[in-house]
């Protein structure tokens, strides 16, 4: 199953591409909360590079009433080029924002693996392919892709 989600307001689109062993798809709870937990902004370390330059370090007001901090870093690339060292650390961008099914914080533990790898499928394109396995052996795997284009200041 594939989804198509677009924004708009940023002239931007990402393709997602779902396969999951219990076949319901895109409606399918955990799906969600990835896709909230890689495209939430997580907020910015101090030491972190900021894309535009300025001193907003972003990240979730809802964190405010959270133990662990959501979302992911992704956004700090946004304006990077596409180069390998760039799929490196979205990688490990979105390891970090998925690290919270592997812990059990009350509610159970979501996940009992989590992998996700990257690739440059093709010019300016990254896609992270993330293989989820549930506690009862299940496995969900879906690629995200997003066309990554810098953007040069005039």
């Amino acid at each position: 199953m594939s989804a198509i989600v677009f924004d708009m307001m940023k002239n931007t689109g990402l393709l997602i591409e779902f396969n999951n062993s219990e076949g319901d798809g895109i409606n399918n709870d955990i799906s969600t909360l990835v896709l909230i937990s890689l495209f939430t902004d997580a907020r910015a370390d101090d030491s972190d590079t900021l894309p535009d330059n300025s001193d907003d370090l972003r990240g979730w007001p809802g964190d405010t009433f959270s133990i662990q901090p959501w979302g992911s870093k992704l956004w700090l690339l946004y304006r990077e080029k596409m180069t390998t060292e760039v799929r490196n650390k979205a990688v490990k961008y979105a390891d970090d924002a998925l690290a919270w099914m592997l812990r059990d914080d009350g509610y159970g533990v979501t996940a009992k693996s989590v992998v996700v790898t990257g690739s440059i499928p093709k010019f300016q394109t990254l896609a992270l392919n993330i293989v989820i396995t549930k506690p009862d052996n299940s496995v969900i795997s879906f690629t995200v892709s997003k066309r990554w284009e810098t953007q040069s200041a005039v």
